[in-house]
């Protein structure tokens, strides 16, 4: 449904070359919102703007028009900005807009779609070509976030296809990466939507023959900040085959690749590789809790000398993630004694001393965050007295000079009257007052004084 109501504006702003303005409005409102203003506007004007938009909103906007603007678009389009759009676009869309064309011009659109794709996939090469290990689907279509890794000859080898007994991390995936995983190992998609949810807690889900673990882990949001956080990292089993995924890139992540290419005895077994996961993330939050806690030494010595608001706000930063992390804690210590109880962790006597260690490192890391908590809570309590003190004290200072400088003009003030005065005929009257003004003044600094208030 056409919209005029900014009609006037775009058209402005098409004036006088305001095309980051146009492009602001069409990528952060909805593609049909956006549609309904963008059809008010004449067939040129819309070309115009798909020419500065990115292609694959413009796209979007154009699935949205009416079947008339569409139409009148595709004959106006130029072919080649045709094929790009449509290529945007899912195959169905591309038949039905391609079919209302003549057929010669549909072979025309069809050829420059293809030329389009083939021109994708060189940059795409060109682009992840010195990156090893790029997982490619059937269709050819680069996955960036996806790599996979197999066992031989006690290391981890990386390797560029997925395929089964192998171990694949997967890094803020997209949804076609989900579905392309969850299509080759025939895993719910609901384990994906569980282990990216970042409210999500430390847990293990079932579904037939699949298993999903998931574990907090911490990560260093904001470094110039000091702030702490934790993220969910889903490790999800699948036959013989290991998945890992998370929705941020994670040191926890990267040292276990790293430590299981250089040396590993086992052969990706679910208990070897989950304790493995949960005994190292325990020790990275012992890490980043022993890095809290210098931080905490550090901002303490620098709010004592110069007590900046940046230092409070660093502290606070400090107690947000010290709750994190004990809430993770928590939840992974409660995750691990559960693992006996769902299969994946056998019971014997290794598995058993493996896990009463984790659980050791979890109290042990609970205690250091709820006593770091503790003290952090107590610092900022302690520092915004301080604060508070130094503010009275000069306030208290400010007041008594106040009221040292007042003696001298009263005396001022009161012979600056335009009325008979003792003593203003004298010759020394001047410095009489001033003595006088001094010696008073001096007294109520010397009373000051004695009151140790100066």
């Amino acid at each position: 449904m056409k919209n005029t109501l900014l009609v006037k504006e775009i058209r402005d702003m098409l004036d006088d070359e305001l095309y980051d303005d146009i492009k602001d409005f069409a990528e952060s409102n909805p593609p049909d919102v956006v549609a309904d203003f963008f059809e008010a506007l004449s067939t040129n004007e819309i070309i115009k703007i798909f020419s500065f938009i990115d292609e694959d909103i413009a796209a979007e906007i154009y699935s949205e028009f009416e079947d008339d603007v569409k139409a009148q678009l595709t004959r106006e389009l130029p072919s080649r900005e045709l094929a790009e759009l449509l290529y945007e676009l899912p195959e169905s869309v591309h038949n039905q807009i391609i079919s209302t064309l003549p057929e010669e011009e549909q072979l025309e659109i069809k050829r420059l779609i293809e030329e389009i794709d083939n021109e994708e996939q060189i940059k795409q090469e060109q682009q992840f070509a010195h990156i090893p290990g790029i997982i490619r689907d059937k269709e050819g279509t680069i996955h960036e976030n996806i790599r996979v890794y197999r066992p031989f000859n006690k290391k981890l080898k990386q390797i560029n296809k997925l395929e089964q007994n192998t171990l694949v991390t997967i890094c803020d995936p997209d949804q076609e990466e989900i579905d392309f995983i969850c299509s080759e190992f025939k895993i719910p998609a609901d384990f994906f939507d569980y282990a990216l949810d970042n409210d999500e807690r430390a847990r293990v889900e079932e579904d037939g023959s699949n298993k999903l673990v998931i574990v907090k882990i911490p990560y260093l949001e904001n470094d110039i900040d000091d702030m702490y956080g934790t993220v969910p990292l889903g490790i999800i089993f699948s036959g013989k085959s290991i998945v890992m995924v998370c929705s941020k890139e994670s040191e926890l992540v990267t040292k276990l690749i790293a430590k299981m290419q250089k040396s590993y005895t086992g052969n990706l077994a679910k208990d070897d590789f989950v304790l493995s996961v949960l005994y190292d993330t325990t020790q990275l939050y012992l890490l980043y809790l022993k890095q809290i806690n210098n931080i905490i030494d550090f901002t303490q010595r620098n709010i004592q000398d110069t007590g900046r608001n940046e230092d409070l706000i660093k502290l606070l930063n400090l107690e947000k993630s010290l709750v994190y992390f004990t809430t993770a804690l928590k939840s992974n210590e409660f995750m691990a004694m559960k693992l006996k109880k769902v299969g994946i962790i056998p019971s014997n006597e290794a598995n058993e001393d493996r896990i009463e260690d984790i659980i050791i490192e979890s109290k042990q890391g609970i205690e250091m965050s709820s006593i770091y908590n503790n003290i952090v809570s107590e610092m900022m309590n302690a520092f915004s007295s301080l604060i508070s003190n130094k503010l009275n004290n000069i306030m208290k200072i400010l007041t008594l000079i106040t009221i040292v400088l007042t003696i001298p003009m009263l005396f001022s003030s009161i012979y600056g009257m335009n009325i008979p005065l003792w003593g203003e005929k004298s010759q020394m009257a001047l410095p009489v007052f001033i003595t006088v003004s001094f010696v008073i003044t001096s007294v109520v600094v010397w009373i000051f004084k004695k009151k140790d208030w100066f």
